[in-house]
């Protein structure tokens, strides 16, 4: 008989322990929760665009039904962190913000909707496990090894990229004020806009025949294709992540790599208006209107991005739609009021990450040692502008002395005419190597007051150019831990007040591309917005391009014997020497980063009467036409090797030359293998020692890989390159190949096999030595040129041609809710990225489109299109 009793204190435990268990279980977790548990399923419906008007026809009688849907695709799992595109040579790590608060929301069904528009941090969680992401299986047969992401190369569009998911810590939020600044202008030293009338310069666009009837239906049928794009697109952005920066096109929800102030809506707003849709607009603007610029979960602001897609973004919109819309205007100067205090540095040089809250405003700070070319070179057009608009010098003041300090630089540099990708910029030193750089017990620093900047030589608007300059970079506040200068007290020396400058001892690589592009492309740009009142941009320009032609185009070998032109990477240790060529490293490639360089040849032929330039621009541009058309999917991967003409006059294939390239050293390799068996059979055999360690031996570049079954993949003594070639399957049977083996010797394989091996397994076209980066991430650079061209030349082939690029590129990335980037362009199923950065809405889209549109629709003679392709208003004559 069960005794009640008897049992009672073990009844009493058992049930304070299971309540106990209860009330814990319920308990709030304080760790962290990622954004996936704050997003929205991807199940809503989309709401069909709101611009019911179309003026294009999208069903004429007879047309062919629409496109099938496009293949299924294999997305790639969210990385566990997600790292910046461009990482700076300083410490940017977020930390824990102000004021940071959960986005409000309302609730529709099973999703919650953003409402507001400042952006708020969402929150990672570490209760929830994030998948690692798999490798691109090859079509038939095994998984690639990891390919090495490339995507922090490709800025400068994607650099200062650092999404901020930081928790709500309960203060009030922090935000930036106007405070004195700490090195400010004496007011008859800031540097005026150029004053007079309008030059009147060449015609950029080309007389455009009449088109016949069918032409047009033709032309106004893929314009609207293209515009449904955009509007699904859209639609999944205004659904699923409307006032943060960028959507996830694939599991839907947001992230905010760009401060959380809507990236995507503000560099969406020109294109909503050339697309007429015009109630879609009204509603962005609304959005717009909540924007708070002056605070940020982010305690840096990236300059450079900020620039060209806020400021861009607003400007544009403002003088595309006649400036009718006051708070476009406004909000612009609320960013530029903010930017400007990155130039408050002893030599008006700007900071290329701003830290913009109070506290770190009122200290003195100057700008990087390392900085970005690009970054600074690329902030003309937006401040311009904004001068233009306000009539307030001090921002065309800022992007003058920067364009003066370039040009004083220009030929002072390894390779005169160009400018490095990186540039010291801090002032504090001149012609001394940064590694040697440190601050004595004898440098005098700056005291807690201001610092007024006298110039030597006040300058005028036009030759303004003879003192200070630049601007941006990977800076920081010198009382910042993460200031370059290693082992010193933090601070700001009186004497930093120098140009730009170029370590003479240290390597510098000279590109048209990732790190450099926009530079010299706002040369031309900025001359046309001034319409020809300062010829420094013209001179400038010119002596860059000389030094490109010379040095840097190359001609591809391709089949067809087709002309085409790419621009290679220079590395100098020294000041270039023609007699010695050991001294000159070049990489030949092919980067969708650098299309745009067909375009700015065009325009700079049209605008400074560079009449054989205009030859070279289509060969620049047919270039990436042809490296679309050479892939799988008929679209371009990211970076790819080439294997560069003698001569660029002739240049008939040979296929012995190609497949030597494939295998430039088949001996070495061979013995290589041999060596690394025999090493890997000592050590087997050797009894280890307790103080010796095995540092692996990388491969050489020549060889790709090593059969897995021949290392141990823990711990594998050969690291494959970024596009690994497996040596032929079944290797133990070799019957049917030219390959030797002995025991302990890894097998040789011939030449022939190895080549053909390569092209199999890394699905090399013609033409292509190795694909350095295969993804596509929906980069617009490549219709840009494309656009150009045709703007210029009237020449329908270009048309046609940009026909098929978009038609591939719809294909691909169309996902359920917008537009993904995708992992690799040499499959026929490419897996999704699940990014889509605002760059395909305000560029890549708005490309595509004005490809098609009526010529007098933006046209270039009336606009000047900056990095971003935001239309900004050029003077009338």
């Amino acid at each position: 008989m069960f005794r009640f009793r008897r049992y009672r204190p073990f009844i009493v435990i058992a049930a304070v322990f299971i309540l106990a268990f209860f009330y814990f279980a319920r308990a709030p977790v304080w760790s962290p929760v990622t954004p996936e548990d704050l997003r929205k399923p991807v199940d809503i419906p989309q709401p069909p665009s709101s611009d019911t008007k179309e003026a294009i026809p999208l069903s004429p009688p007879n047309s062919p039904p629409p496109p099938p849907p496009p293949p299924a695709h294999d997305p790639i799992p969210e990385p566990a962190s997600d790292k910046p595109a461009w990482t700076p040579d300083f410490k940017t790590s977020p930390e824990k913000t102000e004021g940071s608060q959960e986005k409000p929301t309302v609730s529709q069904g099973e999703a919650d909707i953003p409402v507001d528009m400042p952006s708020k941090p969402q929150v990672p969680s570490s209760d929830k496990t994030v998948p690692e992401p798999h490798s691109q299986p090859k079509e038939g047969g095994e998984p690639f090894a990891e390919e090495e992401d490339f995507s922090s190369e490709f800025g400068a569009q994607g650099q200062g990229r650092l999404e901020v998911t930081l928790p709500d810590t309960g203060l009030p939020a922090v935000h930036w004020r106007k405070l004195p600044e700490n090195f400010p202008l004496l007011t008859g030293n800031i540097i005026p806009l150029p004053t007079g009338r309008p030059k009147k310069l060449p015609k950029l666009q080309a007389q455009f025949k009449d088109e016949s009837s069918d032409e047009k239906f033709e032309r106004l049928q893929r314009l609207s294709t293209i515009k449904r794009a955009f509007e699904h697109a859209w639609n999944g952005y205004k659904t699923h992540a409307m006032g943060h920066d960028e959507l996830y096109p694939i599991k839907g929800g947001a992230r905010d790599p760009f401060n959380g102030w809507g990236a995507t809506l503000v560099d969406s707003l020109d294109t909503l208006w050339i697309m007429d849709m015009k109630t879609e607009f009204t509603a962005a603007l609304d959005a717009v209107k909540k924007i708070d610029f002056t605070t940020s979960p982010r305690k840096d602001i990236p300059v450079f991005e900020t620039v060209i897609r806020y400021l861009g973004g607003l400007l544009g919109a403002y003088d595309i739609s006649g400036h009718r819309y006051q708070v476009l205007l406004d909000k612009a100067v609320e960013i530029g009021e903010i930017i400007i205090g990155a130039f408050d540095t002893p030599n008006r040089m700007p900071v290329p990450f701003y830290h913009w809250s109070p506290t770190y405003v009122s200290q003195a700070h100057r700008s990087d040692v390392r900085i970005v070319l690009a970054e600074l070179g690329s902030l003309s057009l937006e401040l311009t502008r904004l001068a233009q608009l306000t009539n307030q010098n001090k921002y065309y003041d800022a992007i003058a002395r920067v364009t003066n300090e370039l040009e004083i630089l220009q030929n002072k540099t390894k390779l005169p005419g160009m400018w490095p990708l990186r540039i010291d910029a801090s002032g504090c030193v001149k012609n001394k190597p940064v590694t040697d750089y440190e601050l004595t017990d004898d440098d005098d620093s700056v005291d807690s007051g201001m610092t007024l900047i006298q110039p030597k030589d006040v300058p005028t608007d036009v030759e303004g150019r003879k003192t200070f300059a630049e601007r941006k970079d990977g800076s920081g506040l010198l009382a910042d831990d993460a200031s370059p200068i290693k082992n010193v007290e933090p601070r700001t020396p009186k004497n930093c007040m120098e140009g730009l400058n170029t370590p003479l001892d240290t390597p510098d690589t000279f590109s048209m591309g990732a790190l450099a592009d926009s530079t010299y492309e706002y040369l031309p740009k900025e001359y046309m917005l001034l319409g020809g009142l300062n010829e420094q941009y013209r001179t400038m320009y010119e002596k860059a391009m000389d030094t490109a032609r010379k040095y840097l185009l190359f001609r591809p070998m391709v089949k067809d014997d087709r002309d085409l032109r790419f621009t290679a990477d220079l590395t100098l240790t020294k000041p270039i020497d023609e007699e010695d060529p050991k001294s000159l490293s070049y990489s030949y490639e092919g980067a969708h980063l650098t299309c745009f360089v067909g375009g700015m040849f065009a325009v700079g032929a049209k605008v400074f009467g560079i009449d054989s330039d205009l030859d070279t621009a289509a060969k620049l541009t047919d270039g990436c036409v042809w490296a679309y058309e050479s892939t799988r999917t008929g679209i371009m991967p990211e970076k790819i090797q080439l294997l560069p003409c003698e001569n660029n006059e002739t240049c008939p294939w040979d296929e012995a030359l190609y497949r030597k390239a494939l295998d430039p050293n088949p001996e070495l390799r061979a013995g290589w293998l041999q060596e690394q068996r025999r090493e890997s059979t000592v050590r087997v055999q050797e009894p280890p020692a307790a103080n010796r360690s095995f540092v692996p031996t990388p491969s050489p570049s020549f060889l790709p890989l090593i059969h897995k079954r021949d290392t141990d993949p823990s711990s594998a003594a050969v690291k494959a390159e970024s596009t690994p070639t497996p040596i032929p399957k079944n290797v133990d049977d070799l019957s049917d190949r030219n390959v030797a083996t002995t025991p302990n010797q890894a097998p040789v394989i011939s030449h022939e096999d190895f080549v053909e091996a390569r092209i199999e397994n890394e699905r090399l076209s013609s033409g292509f030595v190795r694909i350095i980066a295969r993804q596509y991430v929906l980069r617009p650079e490549a219709i840009e040129s494309v656009f150009i061209m045709f703007r210029l030349t009237g020449d329908n082939y270009w048309r046609q041609k940009g026909w098929k690029m978009f038609e591939a590129v719809e294909k691909y990335t169309r996902t359920e809710l917008a537009h993904s980037a995708i992992q690799d362009v040499t499959v026929e199923k490419p897996a999704f990225r699940d990014e889509m950065e605002s760059f395909w809405l305000a560029e890549t889209l708005k490309y595509f489109y004005l490809l098609f549109s009526d010529p007098t629709v933006v046209s270039l003679d009336e606009y000047v299109l900056n990095t971003e392709a935001h239309p900004l208003k050029r003077p009338e004559y």
